[in-house]
């Protein structure tokens, strides 16, 4: 929804213009849906009349201030259309939660799922991939070294590929695991083969590949019961 501000001059808080602007509906901080209370916008003029414009917002759920920042070309017209909000900070994140069978099979997979969605959240988008990829990785491993615990240190020195080929028998994770690992892969070299796919396939990938891998497990566990006597 389209809403207007005002914002002062900088360094001439006499001199104001008012932007029109999509509303922000989700605070960065808490990640809860608001409707912003605007506390006050400044903004330059660039050379070539675009206006730069930096705004001030309090959340009204968790009482915590936000800045956001946009640009409006030059124009006549006595309100200024700006574009979507860029830049909007600081930006927390809600860590991932995975089940306690993905906990108890790989601690290691979820703090770098985690650390790369930081990154993620932070607009750092040239790492994050690189954190996914990994993350996929010792998923993997790990839970091919809870199938095959004999060859744990074989499938620990081996390429994540060669891995998924050897020791990952479920169809369906074998190819959400190659996929993802593929993406990856592009993540990290300078030529991109898969290029309509991004990080967000490979993260949707990485949550179905824990989908049912967790099914395996809880299925295991369920197969453990012995009969009440």
């Amino acid at each position: 929804m389209k809403i207007t501000y005002m914002a002062t001059l900088l360094n001439n808080s006499s001199n104001h213009i008012n932007f029109s602007v999509n509303e922000i509906s989700l605070c960065p901080m808490c990640k809860t849906g608001i409707k912003p209370t605007h506390l006050n916008s400044v903004y330059k003029v660039s050379n070539s009349g675009t206006r730069s414009i930096y705004s001030h917002f309090l959340c009204p759920n968790c009482k915590k201030s936000f800045i956001a920042d946009t640009f409006a070309p030059s124009s006549s017209s006595s309100t200024h259309q700006a574009e979507d909000y860029s830049n909007i900070a600081p930006n927390s994140y809600v860590e991932e939660h995975f089940d306690d069978t993905i906990v108890h099979l790989s601690e290691q997979f979820i703090k770098i799922y985690n650390q790369a969605l930081a990154a993620e959240i932070s607009n750092l988008d040239e790492i994050a991939g690189l954190g996914y990829r990994k993350a996929m990785e010792f998923l993997i491993k790990d839970f091919a070294i809870h199938c095959h615990p004999s060859e744990e240190e074989t499938i620990k020195s081996m390429p994540l590929t060669q891995c998924i080929n050897t020791y990952i028998d479920a169809p369906n994770i074998k190819t959400l695991a190659t996929r993802s690992a593929w993406i990856g892969n592009d993540e990290a070299h300078y030529i991109r083969k898969q290029e309509n796919r991004d990080v967000h396939d490979m993260k949707a990938f990485i949550k179905a590949t824990v989908y049912f891998i967790s099914m395996i497990l809880i299925t295991e566990d369920a197969a453990s019961m012995e009969p009440a006597r």
